[in-house]
């Protein structure tokens, strides 16, 4: 039930995005210990975004999850960062990565709730 939305001004190719989508769920997998069979990640480029006053490239990432553990968010902030510095070149200062922590029952599936 993780899911990633990573938002940018950027213009991003077919490929980059497929890696850039695989390494961003393979990598939430891996850092919420959570099968990636309930990972989703989206990627919306060209959105318009300004930050600090210009629109050199920048990025906004919110991750949510079912039971988000606060002691974990510095260590996720850490390595979201990274990828998208080594994936699409955004300097880290350019990045923000909002957290949020969904309550047990507030997050549907299959006609259901986790």
């Amino acid at each position: 039930m993780p899911y990633l939305k990573i938002q940018t001004n950027l213009s991003v190719t077919r490929e980059a995005r497929s890696v850039v989508l695989r390494e961003a769920s393979a990598l939430v997998e891996h850092e919420l210990e959570k099968p990636e069979d309930f990972v989703m990640v989206a990627l919306e480029p060209d959105t318009a975004m300004i930050f600090g006053g210009t629109d050199d490239p920048v990025a906004f990432l919110e991750l949510k999850a079912v039971g988000l553990p606060v002691r974990r968010t510095k260590e996720l902030s850490a390595v979201l960062c990274t990828m998208i510095h080594e994936h699409l070149a955004i300097p880290k200062e350019r990045i923000y990565v909002k957290f949020i922590d969904v309550k047990h029952g507030m997050w549907g599936w299959k006609g259901d709730t986790f």
